[in-house]
Protein backbone atom coordinates (compact mmCIF):
# COMPACT_ATOMS: atom_id res chain seq x y z
CA UNK A 1 0.00 0.00 0.00
CA UNK A 2 1.39 3.56 -0.92
CA UNK A 3 1.94 5.61 1.82
CA UNK A 4 1.98 9.03 2.56
CA UNK A 5 5.48 10.05 2.00
CA UNK A 6 5.70 8.07 -1.49
CA UNK A 7 2.54 9.82 -2.36
CA UNK A 8 4.08 13.52 -1.17
CA UNK A 9 7.98 12.65 -2.65
CA UNK A 10 7.34 10.29 -5.40
CA UNK A 11 3.92 9.99 -6.64
CA UNK A 12 2.52 13.48 -6.52
CA UNK A 13 5.41 15.33 -8.07
CA UNK A 14 5.79 13.39 -11.28
CA UNK A 15 1.91 13.14 -11.65
CA UNK A 16 2.29 17.15 -12.06
CA UNK A 17 5.81 16.45 -13.84
CA UNK A 18 3.96 14.68 -16.79
CA UNK A 19 1.28 17.54 -16.77
CA UNK A 20 3.92 19.86 -17.58
CA UNK A 21 5.13 18.07 -20.02
CA UNK A 22 1.75 17.73 -21.98
CA UNK A 23 1.07 21.36 -21.25
CA UNK A 24 4.38 21.98 -22.76
CA UNK A 25 3.86 20.30 -25.65
CA UNK A 26 -0.19 21.58 -26.15
CA UNK A 27 1.82 25.06 -26.79
CA UNK A 28 4.49 23.92 -28.93
CA UNK A 29 1.58 21.76 -30.91
CA UNK A 30 -0.38 25.72 -31.53
CA UNK A 31 3.07 26.20 -33.40
CA UNK A 32 4.42 23.45 -34.67
CA UNK A 33 5.26 23.72 -37.66
CA UNK A 34 7.02 27.22 -37.21
CA UNK A 35 8.71 25.65 -34.06
CA UNK A 36 10.04 22.61 -35.45
CA UNK A 37 11.24 24.61 -38.30
CA UNK A 38 13.85 25.86 -35.90
CA UNK A 39 17.05 23.86 -35.26
CA UNK A 40 17.57 24.69 -31.01
CA UNK A 41 13.67 23.81 -31.06
CA UNK A 42 14.08 20.35 -31.05
CA UNK A 43 16.54 20.17 -28.36
CA UNK A 44 13.64 21.61 -26.29
CA UNK A 45 10.78 18.67 -27.64
CA UNK A 46 13.75 16.17 -26.60
CA UNK A 47 14.53 17.20 -22.98
CA UNK A 48 10.91 17.95 -22.74
CA UNK A 49 10.16 14.04 -23.41
CA UNK A 50 13.00 12.74 -21.44
CA UNK A 51 11.47 14.19 -19.09
CA UNK A 52 8.39 12.68 -19.84
CA UNK A 53 10.06 9.25 -19.96
CA UNK A 54 12.23 10.35 -16.67
CA UNK A 55 8.48 10.89 -14.89
CA UNK A 56 6.43 7.58 -15.95
CA UNK A 57 9.25 5.57 -15.26
CA UNK A 58 9.11 6.60 -11.92
CA UNK A 59 5.56 5.94 -11.66
CA UNK A 60 5.67 2.57 -13.42
CA UNK A 61 8.46 1.38 -10.52
CA UNK A 62 5.98 2.26 -7.95
CA UNK A 63 3.07 0.71 -9.49
CA UNK A 64 5.06 -2.51 -10.49
CA UNK A 65 8.67 -2.55 -8.40
CA UNK A 66 9.06 -6.28 -9.61
CA UNK A 67 9.63 -5.27 -13.32
CA UNK A 68 10.72 -1.79 -13.48
CA UNK A 69 12.31 -0.91 -10.03
CA UNK A 70 15.95 -2.47 -10.99
CA UNK A 71 16.54 -0.89 -14.03
CA UNK A 72 15.72 2.35 -12.43
CA UNK A 73 18.83 3.50 -12.50
CA UNK A 74 19.93 2.95 -15.71
CA UNK A 75 17.16 4.97 -17.26
CA UNK A 76 18.40 8.06 -14.40
CA UNK A 77 21.66 7.53 -15.96
CA UNK A 78 20.26 7.58 -19.76
CA UNK A 79 18.29 10.81 -18.92
CA UNK A 80 21.53 12.52 -16.82
CA UNK A 81 23.42 12.13 -20.16
CA UNK A 82 20.71 12.80 -22.53
CA UNK A 83 19.45 15.95 -21.42
CA UNK A 84 22.97 17.38 -20.15
CA UNK A 85 24.10 16.53 -24.14
CA UNK A 86 20.82 18.94 -24.93
CA UNK A 87 22.17 21.65 -23.24
CA UNK A 88 25.25 21.58 -25.28
CA UNK A 89 23.05 21.00 -28.45
CA UNK A 90 20.82 24.49 -27.87
CA UNK A 91 23.97 26.06 -26.93
CA UNK A 92 26.14 25.41 -29.81
CA UNK A 93 23.15 25.94 -32.26
CA UNK A 94 22.72 29.68 -31.15
CA UNK A 95 27.03 30.35 -30.78
CA UNK A 96 28.91 28.45 -33.06
CA UNK A 97 26.61 27.36 -35.70
CA UNK A 98 24.30 30.29 -35.70
CA UNK A 99 24.26 31.14 -39.18
CA UNK A 100 22.01 27.22 -39.30
CA UNK A 101 19.44 27.96 -37.23
CA UNK A 102 16.75 26.58 -39.39
CA UNK A 103 16.65 22.67 -38.91
CA UNK A 104 16.70 22.40 -42.78
CA UNK A 105 20.10 24.49 -43.36
CA UNK A 106 21.40 22.69 -39.72
CA UNK A 107 20.66 18.86 -41.39
CA UNK A 108 22.17 19.79 -44.98
CA UNK A 109 25.33 21.34 -43.07
CA UNK A 110 25.76 17.78 -40.95
CA UNK A 111 25.87 15.69 -44.15
CA UNK A 112 28.45 17.83 -44.97
CA UNK A 113 30.57 18.25 -41.72
CA UNK A 114 29.96 14.70 -40.10
CA UNK A 115 32.55 15.61 -37.89
CA UNK A 116 31.77 18.66 -35.45
CA UNK A 117 31.10 19.41 -31.98
CA UNK A 118 27.36 18.29 -31.85
CA UNK A 119 28.59 14.73 -33.06
CA UNK A 120 31.63 14.08 -31.39
CA UNK A 121 30.38 14.92 -28.16
CA UNK A 122 27.18 13.52 -28.52
CA UNK A 123 29.81 10.22 -29.09
CA UNK A 124 31.07 10.53 -26.01
CA UNK A 125 27.94 10.78 -24.44
CA UNK A 126 26.81 7.50 -25.97
CA UNK A 127 30.18 5.95 -24.64
CA UNK A 128 29.61 7.54 -21.22
CA UNK A 129 25.90 5.86 -20.45
CA UNK A 130 27.40 2.64 -22.59
CA UNK A 131 30.52 2.50 -19.85
CA UNK A 132 27.67 3.29 -17.08
CA UNK A 133 25.12 0.35 -18.17
CA UNK A 134 28.08 -2.42 -18.50
CA UNK A 135 28.97 -1.84 -14.94
CA UNK A 136 25.92 -1.17 -13.25
CA UNK A 137 22.78 -3.01 -15.17
CA UNK A 138 20.57 -2.35 -11.80
CA UNK A 139 20.02 -0.39 -8.95
CA UNK A 140 21.54 -2.85 -6.89
CA UNK A 141 24.76 -3.10 -8.14
CA UNK A 142 25.00 0.81 -7.85
CA UNK A 143 24.63 0.51 -3.88
CA UNK A 144 28.06 -1.71 -3.88
CA UNK A 145 30.28 0.32 -6.62
CA UNK A 146 29.41 3.92 -7.10
CA UNK A 147 32.74 4.41 -9.00
CA UNK A 148 30.60 4.36 -12.63
CA UNK A 149 28.99 7.96 -10.82
CA UNK A 150 31.86 9.27 -11.39
CA UNK A 151 32.17 8.99 -15.59
CA UNK A 152 28.75 10.03 -15.59
CA UNK A 153 29.89 13.07 -13.34
CA UNK A 154 32.78 14.00 -15.31
CA UNK A 155 30.70 14.18 -18.38
CA UNK A 156 28.25 16.10 -16.71
CA UNK A 157 30.27 18.55 -15.62
CA UNK A 158 32.33 18.75 -19.03
CA UNK A 159 28.62 19.33 -21.26
CA UNK A 160 27.70 22.31 -17.72
CA UNK A 161 31.31 24.00 -18.63
CA UNK A 162 30.75 23.87 -22.58
CA UNK A 163 27.10 24.99 -22.38
CA UNK A 164 28.05 27.95 -19.79
CA UNK A 165 31.76 28.34 -21.26
CA UNK A 166 30.67 28.64 -24.98
CA UNK A 167 29.18 32.02 -25.11
CA UNK A 168 31.66 33.98 -23.41
CA UNK A 169 34.65 32.15 -25.13
CA UNK A 170 32.94 33.58 -28.54
CA UNK A 171 31.46 36.78 -27.68
CA UNK A 172 31.79 37.67 -31.56
CA UNK A 173 29.33 35.38 -31.80
CA UNK A 174 26.58 36.21 -29.81
CA UNK A 175 24.16 39.02 -30.67
CA UNK A 176 25.33 42.36 -29.93
CA UNK A 177 22.31 43.69 -27.01
CA UNK A 178 19.51 41.64 -25.39
CA UNK A 179 16.79 43.22 -23.97
CA UNK A 180 16.74 42.96 -20.22
CA UNK A 181 14.04 40.43 -20.32
CA UNK A 182 14.66 38.30 -22.75
CA UNK A 183 18.63 37.81 -21.03
CA UNK A 184 16.97 37.43 -17.95
CA UNK A 185 14.08 34.59 -19.06
CA UNK A 186 16.99 32.74 -21.25
CA UNK A 187 19.22 32.72 -18.14
CA UNK A 188 16.62 31.15 -16.19
CA UNK A 189 16.11 28.60 -19.07
CA UNK A 190 20.17 28.15 -18.87
CA UNK A 191 20.16 27.72 -15.51
CA UNK A 192 17.02 24.98 -14.81
CA UNK A 193 18.14 22.92 -17.41
CA UNK A 194 21.29 22.22 -16.51
CA UNK A 195 20.08 21.92 -12.61
CA UNK A 196 17.55 19.09 -13.45
CA UNK A 197 20.59 16.44 -14.90
CA UNK A 198 22.65 18.07 -11.65
CA UNK A 199 19.97 17.36 -9.34
CA UNK A 200 18.81 13.61 -10.60
CA UNK A 201 22.28 12.92 -10.57
CA UNK A 202 23.49 14.30 -7.06
CA UNK A 203 20.36 13.58 -5.10
CA UNK A 204 18.62 10.40 -7.01
CA UNK A 205 21.21 8.37 -8.23
CA UNK A 206 24.35 9.35 -5.88
CA UNK A 207 22.49 9.95 -2.94
CA UNK A 208 19.42 7.74 -2.60
CA UNK A 209 20.67 4.50 -5.03
CA UNK A 210 23.74 5.13 -4.52
CA UNK A 211 24.42 5.38 -1.02
CA UNK A 212 20.76 4.31 0.28
CA UNK A 213 19.54 7.73 2.00
CA UNK A 214 16.05 6.82 3.42
CA UNK A 215 14.82 9.55 4.84
CA UNK A 216 11.99 11.63 2.26
CA UNK A 217 14.18 13.00 -0.79
CA UNK A 218 12.71 16.39 -2.33
CA UNK A 219 14.70 15.71 -5.62
CA UNK A 220 11.06 15.18 -7.67
CA UNK A 221 10.03 19.09 -6.64
CA UNK A 222 13.29 20.33 -7.12
CA UNK A 223 12.85 18.83 -11.21
CA UNK A 224 9.46 20.12 -10.83
CA UNK A 225 10.15 23.86 -9.93
CA UNK A 226 12.88 23.98 -12.54
CA UNK A 227 11.27 22.61 -15.35
CA UNK A 228 8.22 24.87 -14.90
CA UNK A 229 10.51 27.72 -15.30
CA UNK A 230 11.51 25.73 -18.97
CA UNK A 231 7.61 25.69 -19.82
CA UNK A 232 6.75 29.45 -19.36
CA UNK A 233 10.04 29.72 -21.07
CA UNK A 234 8.56 27.83 -23.94
CA UNK A 235 5.05 29.32 -23.72
CA UNK A 236 6.39 32.40 -24.13
CA UNK A 237 7.84 30.92 -28.01
CA UNK A 238 11.15 32.29 -27.89
CA UNK A 239 12.12 29.60 -30.21
CA UNK A 240 10.31 30.02 -33.56
CA UNK A 241 12.96 32.67 -35.10
CA UNK A 242 16.02 32.14 -36.56
CA UNK A 243 18.90 33.75 -35.56
CA UNK A 244 20.41 36.79 -38.40
CA UNK A 245 24.44 37.25 -37.52
CA UNK A 246 24.33 41.45 -38.19
CA UNK A 247 26.77 42.72 -40.57
CA UNK A 248 28.12 46.00 -41.23
CA UNK A 249 29.25 46.45 -45.10
CA UNK A 250 32.47 48.06 -45.67
CA UNK A 251 31.43 50.86 -47.10
CA UNK A 252 32.63 50.64 -50.79
CA UNK A 253 30.76 53.23 -52.28
CA UNK A 254 32.30 56.54 -52.11
CA UNK A 255 31.23 59.43 -50.71
CA UNK A 256 28.69 60.12 -48.11
CA UNK A 257 24.71 60.13 -47.37
CA UNK A 258 23.38 63.90 -47.56
CA UNK A 259 20.10 62.32 -45.96
CA UNK A 260 18.59 60.03 -43.12
CA UNK A 261 14.80 58.57 -43.38
CA UNK A 262 13.13 59.19 -40.20
CA UNK A 263 12.72 55.65 -37.88
CA UNK A 264 9.52 54.14 -39.07
CA UNK A 265 7.58 51.69 -41.70
CA UNK A 266 7.52 52.86 -45.45
CA UNK A 267 5.72 51.22 -47.78
CA UNK A 268 7.32 51.62 -51.25
CA UNK A 269 4.54 51.47 -53.67
CA UNK A 270 5.74 50.08 -57.27
CA UNK A 271 5.23 47.83 -59.89
CA UNK A 272 9.15 46.66 -59.21
CA UNK A 273 10.77 46.23 -56.33
CA UNK A 274 13.77 48.09 -57.63
CA UNK A 275 13.06 51.68 -55.63
CA UNK A 276 12.61 49.92 -52.74
CA UNK A 277 16.09 47.82 -53.34
CA UNK A 278 17.85 50.84 -54.20
CA UNK A 279 17.25 53.10 -50.85
CA UNK A 280 17.93 49.98 -49.17
CA UNK A 281 21.43 49.58 -50.64
CA UNK A 282 22.22 53.04 -50.20
CA UNK A 283 21.12 53.12 -46.67
CA UNK A 284 23.52 50.27 -45.51
CA UNK A 285 26.29 50.25 -47.85
CA UNK A 286 26.46 54.53 -48.00
CA UNK A 287 27.39 55.99 -44.88
CA UNK A 288 26.11 58.79 -43.18
CA UNK A 289 28.13 62.31 -43.57
CA UNK A 290 30.17 62.45 -40.15
CA UNK A 291 29.38 65.40 -39.38
CA UNK A 292 25.55 64.25 -39.27
CA UNK A 293 23.36 65.56 -35.93
CA UNK A 294 22.14 62.90 -34.44
CA UNK A 295 18.79 63.93 -33.38
CA UNK A 296 17.41 63.33 -30.07
CA UNK A 297 21.14 63.85 -28.61
CA UNK A 298 24.49 66.04 -28.76
CA UNK A 299 26.24 63.31 -30.92
CA UNK A 300 27.38 63.58 -34.75
CA UNK A 301 27.29 60.50 -36.59
CA UNK A 302 30.82 60.02 -36.58
CA UNK A 303 30.45 59.05 -32.83
CA UNK A 304 28.73 56.19 -33.31
CA UNK A 305 28.82 53.03 -35.78
CA UNK A 306 25.23 52.37 -35.40
CA UNK A 307 23.95 55.81 -36.94
CA UNK A 308 27.87 56.24 -39.84
CA UNK A 309 26.33 52.97 -41.22
CA UNK A 310 23.52 50.78 -39.79
CA UNK A 311 23.18 47.39 -39.66
CA UNK A 312 21.02 45.89 -42.18
CA UNK A 313 18.71 43.03 -43.08
CA UNK A 314 16.59 41.88 -46.45
CA UNK A 315 14.09 39.28 -47.31
CA UNK A 316 13.44 38.63 -50.71
CA UNK A 317 12.04 36.74 -52.96
CA UNK A 318 14.92 36.77 -55.42
CA UNK A 319 18.04 35.30 -55.63
CA UNK A 320 20.34 36.67 -53.12
CA UNK A 321 23.04 36.44 -55.08
CA UNK A 322 21.46 38.33 -58.21
CA UNK A 323 20.69 40.79 -55.26
CA UNK A 324 24.31 41.32 -53.56
CA UNK A 325 26.13 41.54 -57.79
CA UNK A 326 23.25 44.16 -58.56
CA UNK A 327 22.75 46.29 -55.59
CA UNK A 328 26.72 46.06 -54.18
CA UNK A 329 25.23 44.29 -51.14
CA UNK A 330 28.64 42.50 -49.85
CA UNK A 331 28.17 40.98 -46.08
CA UNK A 332 24.39 42.25 -45.26
CA UNK A 333 22.60 39.07 -44.66
CA UNK A 334 19.79 38.05 -46.92
CA UNK A 335 16.73 35.77 -46.68
CA UNK A 336 15.42 34.08 -49.49
CA UNK A 337 11.86 33.59 -49.63
CA UNK A 338 11.73 29.80 -51.03
CA UNK A 339 10.57 26.48 -50.64
CA UNK A 340 13.90 24.77 -50.97
CA UNK A 341 15.74 23.62 -47.78
CA UNK A 342 19.38 25.74 -47.50
CA UNK A 343 21.36 28.55 -44.98
CA UNK A 344 19.01 31.65 -44.36
CA UNK A 345 15.82 30.53 -46.18
CA UNK A 346 12.38 30.65 -45.00
CA UNK A 347 9.46 28.67 -46.78
CA UNK A 348 6.83 31.58 -47.15
CA UNK A 349 4.47 29.59 -45.12
CA UNK A 350 6.51 29.98 -42.10
CA UNK A 351 5.24 33.31 -41.87
CA UNK A 352 5.91 33.09 -37.78
CA UNK A 353 8.78 31.89 -38.22
CA UNK A 354 9.58 35.08 -40.49
CA UNK A 355 8.30 37.16 -38.67
CA UNK A 356 9.80 36.31 -35.30
CA UNK A 357 13.26 36.41 -37.14
CA UNK A 358 12.44 39.87 -38.50
CA UNK A 359 11.56 41.20 -34.81
CA UNK A 360 14.51 39.51 -32.90
CA UNK A 361 16.54 41.27 -35.89
CA UNK A 362 15.39 44.56 -35.01
CA UNK A 363 15.43 44.27 -31.04
CA UNK A 364 18.69 43.00 -31.30
CA UNK A 365 19.86 45.83 -33.62
CA UNK A 366 18.19 49.48 -32.93
CA UNK A 367 18.47 51.59 -35.37
CA UNK A 368 18.74 48.77 -38.22
CA UNK A 369 17.17 49.23 -42.11
CA UNK A 370 14.80 45.85 -42.94
CA UNK A 371 13.43 45.83 -46.22
CA UNK A 372 10.85 43.17 -46.85
CA UNK A 373 10.30 42.38 -50.32
CA UNK A 374 7.83 39.52 -51.38
CA UNK A 375 4.11 40.87 -49.44
CA UNK A 376 2.73 39.22 -52.59
CA UNK A 377 4.03 35.79 -52.72
CA UNK A 378 3.52 35.60 -48.80
CA UNK A 379 -0.03 36.34 -49.39
CA UNK A 380 -0.60 33.57 -52.33
CA UNK A 381 0.96 30.86 -49.36
CA UNK A 382 -1.23 33.01 -46.20
CA UNK A 383 -4.10 34.70 -45.52
CA UNK A 384 -4.21 38.43 -46.61
CA UNK A 385 -5.67 38.66 -42.80
CA UNK A 386 -2.43 36.84 -41.55
CA UNK A 387 -0.42 38.73 -43.35
CA UNK A 388 -1.25 42.00 -42.21
CA UNK A 389 -1.62 40.66 -39.07
CA UNK A 390 2.04 40.00 -39.20
CA UNK A 391 3.10 43.37 -40.85
CA UNK A 392 1.23 45.39 -38.02
CA UNK A 393 3.82 43.18 -35.16
CA UNK A 394 6.64 44.37 -37.19
CA UNK A 395 5.05 47.99 -37.16
CA UNK A 396 5.20 48.26 -33.09
CA UNK A 397 8.78 46.91 -33.03
CA UNK A 398 9.46 48.83 -36.01
CA UNK A 399 8.45 52.05 -33.58
CA UNK A 400 9.79 49.95 -30.32
CA UNK A 401 13.43 49.75 -31.74
CA UNK A 402 13.69 52.62 -33.55
CA UNK A 403 14.38 51.02 -36.88
CA UNK A 404 13.28 51.59 -40.43
CA UNK A 405 11.29 48.90 -42.03
CA UNK A 406 10.81 48.79 -45.84
CA UNK A 407 8.04 47.01 -47.95
CA UNK A 408 8.62 47.07 -51.21
CA UNK A 409 4.72 46.52 -52.96
CA UNK A 410 2.41 46.31 -56.20
CA UNK A 411 -0.59 47.92 -55.70
CA UNK A 412 -1.89 46.47 -59.15
CA UNK A 413 -1.84 43.10 -57.09
CA UNK A 414 -4.12 44.14 -54.30
CA UNK A 415 -7.67 45.45 -54.28
CA UNK A 416 -8.46 49.24 -53.28
CA UNK A 417 -9.66 48.11 -49.60
CA UNK A 418 -5.96 45.77 -49.01
CA UNK A 419 -4.05 48.58 -50.23
CA UNK A 420 -5.96 50.87 -47.73
CA UNK A 421 -5.19 48.18 -45.01
CA UNK A 422 -1.79 47.64 -45.89
CA UNK A 423 -0.86 51.86 -45.85
CA UNK A 424 -2.70 52.10 -42.61
CA UNK A 425 0.16 53.35 -39.99
CA UNK A 426 2.70 53.05 -43.00
CA UNK A 427 3.96 55.93 -45.01
CA UNK A 428 3.48 55.28 -48.54
CA UNK A 429 5.99 56.33 -51.40
CA UNK A 430 5.03 56.04 -54.70
CA UNK A 431 8.35 54.49 -56.46
CA UNK A 432 11.27 56.62 -57.00
CA UNK A 433 9.21 59.99 -57.08
CA UNK A 434 8.26 59.44 -53.64
CA UNK A 435 11.59 58.30 -52.28
CA UNK A 436 13.09 61.48 -54.15
CA UNK A 437 10.53 63.29 -52.02
CA UNK A 438 11.56 61.80 -48.72
CA UNK A 439 15.21 61.96 -49.56
CA UNK A 440 14.84 65.77 -50.31
CA UNK A 441 12.55 65.74 -46.92
CA UNK A 442 15.09 64.32 -44.73
CA UNK A 443 18.51 66.05 -45.30
CA UNK A 444 20.55 65.88 -42.03
CA UNK A 445 22.60 68.77 -40.89
CA UNK A 446 26.03 69.47 -39.03
CA UNK A 447 25.89 68.64 -35.79
CA UNK A 448 26.12 71.48 -33.36
CA UNK A 449 29.80 71.91 -31.62
CA UNK A 450 29.54 70.54 -28.03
Amino acid sequence: MVDFVEMFFDILPSIIGLFLVGYGFYHISRVAREFFSVARSWAIAFFMFGLGVLWTYKLLSIAAPDWFAAGEVVVDAGFVVFTIYLSVVIVATRVLYRQHSSIDSLAEWLKRHPVNLLTVWGVLGILSFVSFVAVVPSTEALLDDQGPLLLVFVYLLASASIAIGLPSIRKNALLPTTPAERLQRMSALSAAWILIPSTELALDMALEKGYGFAEPNPYSWVLVVFFAIIVRTVSAKPFTAIIINPEVEDARKSGFRTYDIPRGVYLVEDDRSDPALKLFSELVTLPLRPDAEILGTKESAADTLEFLIPRGLAVTRDFPEGLRKTYNIHVTPIIWLTESAGELRIAPTSLAVLTDTIIRFMENNPNSIVLLEGVEYLITFNDFKKVLKSLDSLNETTWISKSRLLIALNPKAFDEKEVALLERHRTPLKGDAGIDSLKKNSTVRPARPA
